[in-house]
């Protein structure tokens, strides 16, 4: 079964389970589109895992929200801003890490998120999000973050997950920015007007 959105297109547009997408342009923008794409998961009764290097858990609540998308039970966060604060946001597991930077980090809290789920019947099918690639990079080098995101959508694609990234190419030179497309199955950039160029494989648009 795929995964669906009408947050990318004015139609629907339907992932194959394991994709990994990109999602492109101004940081603000993108990252509000990320939101709308997670906020979708409760509609087909799927579990959002959200890595977040920019906001704490409790706004990330209230973004999820604001989109009446939250709900404990199938929502669980991988806080990297570094703040300390509660195990629960709402209800719904935080796993905290210290820096951006802490990619091994990032994995262990992901999996021993992903079994958590996994054991309460709810981890078929996850939505997982990373908000954002361009943090991560302030954090490590390009080498670094590639080979990191190469083993993690592996672990997507292993997984029947649908995976969704943020990046702001407008941070990084051309052969950064390159270099962490290649990762990805598709990419949609986000012009500044709004308008969405969705390219790439593992989608169909309904």
């Amino acid at each position: 079964m795929s995964y669906r959105t009408t947050a990318l297109d004015d139609g629907t547009v339907a992932f194959d389970q394991g994709t990994s997408l990109l999602v492109s342009g101004s940081s603000m923008d993108v990252q509000e589109r990320i939101y709308d794409l997670l906020s979708e998961a409760g509609e087909s009764d799927e579990t959002t895992i959200l890595i977040s290097t920019d906001r704490g858990a409790p706004e990330v609540v209230r973004s999820l929200r604001e989109r009446d998308a939250f709900d404990a039970g199938r929502v669980g966060f991988i806080d990297c801003t570094g703040r300390d604060g509660p195990e629960e946001a709402a209800g719904a597991p935080v796993r905290r890490l210290g820096s951006p930077g802490d990619l091994t980090g990032m994995s262990l809290e992901f999996a021993k998120l992903a079994d958590r789920f996994d054991d309460a019947g709810a981890g078929d099918r996850i939505r997982v999000g990373l908000v954002s690639i361009s943090t991560l990079l302030m954090y490590t080098d390009v080498r670094t973050a590639f080979r990191f995101l190469h083993v993690f959508t592996s672990r997507i694609r292993s997984g029947g997950l649908f995976g969704i990234f943020a990046m702001d190419p407008g941070m990084h030179d051309q052969q950064t920015v390159n270099t962490i497309r290649a990762v990805f199955d598709c990419e949609a950039r986000i012009a500044d007007d709004g308008d969405v160029d969705l390219r790439g494989s593992g989608f169909v648009t309904e």
